[in-house]
């Protein structure tokens, strides 16, 4: 079964229940409330986006115009829904720590985040003050959706909290890099050009004199390939110091995967199964996304030494594209999982640790998600871009 790690694990959440002193009857009075409070979910959605939608900075976050907002709407509704009637368990607490990712990517400002979660608050409270007889079980209600707003809002912190400790420590990183890639890159270029020249011009003159050697010609293929080795790490490098915005086209998710495949050198006893419609575009640029296929693929090789199967799928969800690529090689243990994406870290002696982490870098540049997926055998990896329309957006 395949499950991404929630930022605030089940054990901090736990702890923060009994903190605001949620319970197992707090539970039961935000169920009794829900078919009192549903008929006007609608209505509390709709004041929660005119809130955002009167502030600037707050409603440039939401770039794809009505169609989105109603799509936003629809999500929230079933927030409502999942707020109310819980459980409010490990699964809850995963779903809802994803719609935090969503507000550190859409760029929504903390406090705009805070000011309308507040809004919510008030619409949730206010339907409970009219709808609900008996001052004692009023005052409960009213409690107990208070108690369930501050352990949400302690999870949108925690992911927007999670999300600058990461730009934090990958920005250290990266300036290092880019100093480093700076200062040496140039240097490291013109020899390796040198020796690229150098080698064409033996090559020349060995078909000149008429020189076959099986052997000459092995060590011939064996520096080429070093150096264009060495080319594409000083790429990487110079690809992970700067920023380079996509040039967006349109393209079928189909010719990138083919694309892609062509260009990697795949053992005979490794299988590669593609499951993509033919008739499913994108719009991204395609040279970026075939170098994420390249490094994910390449990655998939490595692992399966022994031979194996590399699946790709790709279709059609709510607001994008989804891709997975997984393989039935040995997988990635879990003491280094939530490491794989780090600039420098790398499992493997011959790597470099820049993969994974320019995949990531370029995938977020298209607005979208690459994550590790947790599966019981192998490696698996999610892509998601969004729609043209919703760039941005989810």
């Amino acid at each position: 079964m395949l499950a991404s790690r929630a930022d605030m694990d089940l054990e901090r959440f736990e702890s923060m229940k009994r903190y605001v002193g949620f319970d197992e009857a707090a539970a039961i009075r935000l169920r009794l409330f829900h078919p009192l409070a549903e008929p006007s979910f609608v209505e509390v959605v709709d004041d929660f986006y005119e809130t955002i939608r009167q502030h600037p900075d707050a409603s440039a976050a939401v770039t794809g115009g009505p169609p989105q907002v109603e799509r936003l709407k629809r999500t929230l509704v079933q927030w409502l829904h999942s707020l109310l009637l819980g459980p409010h368990d490990e699964a809850y607490l995963a779903a809802h720590s994803r719609i935090g990712k969503v507000h550190v990517r859409i760029n929504l400002p903390q406090q705009f985040m805070f000011t309308a979660m507040n809004r919510m608050r008030g619409g949730l409270v206010q339907i409970a003050t009219e709808q609900i007889d008996g001052d004692s079980e009023r005052a409960s209600t009213v409690l107990a959706v208070h108690q369930m707003l501050d352990l949400e809002l302690a999870i949108m912190l925690d992911t927007y909290r999670e999300h600058w400790m990461d730009r934090v420590r990958v920005n250290e990183r990266l300036a290092t890099i880019g100093q480093l890639a700076a200062s040496i890159g140039h240097e490291l270029r013109n020899p390796l050009g040198i020796v690229q020249s150098s080698l064409f011009l033996i090559d020349q003159r060995k078909q000149k004199l008429g020189l076959t050697d099986d052997v000459l010609e092995k060590h011939h293929q064996r520096i080429n390939a070093q150096v264009d080795a060495c080319g594409r790490t000083i790429s990487s490098l110079l690809d992970l110091a700067r920023e380079t915005p996509p040039r967006r086209t349109h393209l079928r998710a189909l010719d990138l995967a083919e694309s892609a495949i062509a260009g990697m050198n795949i053992p005979s006893e490794v299988a590669v199964r593609l499951t993509i419609p033919d008739d499913l575009t994108l719009f991204v640029d395609g040279s970026q996304l075939r170098q994420v296929l390249l490094n994910l693929f390449g990655n998939a090789v490595q692992a399966l030494s022994q031979g194996g199967t590399i699946a790709l799928s790709a279709k059609r969800i709510v607001g994008g594209v989804e891709f997975i690529l997984a393989d039935d090689g040995p997988g990635i243990s879990d003491d280094v999982a939530d490491r794989v994406f780090e600039v420098l870290f790398t499992t493997r002696a011959t790597g470099t640790g820049l993969g994974l982490a320019l995949c990531r870098k370029i995938v977020r540049a298209h607005h979208g998600e690459l994550e590790l997926l947790r599966t019981q055998g192998g490696a698996s990896f999610r892509i998601w871009l969004p729609d043209e329309g919703d760039l941005g957006a989810h």
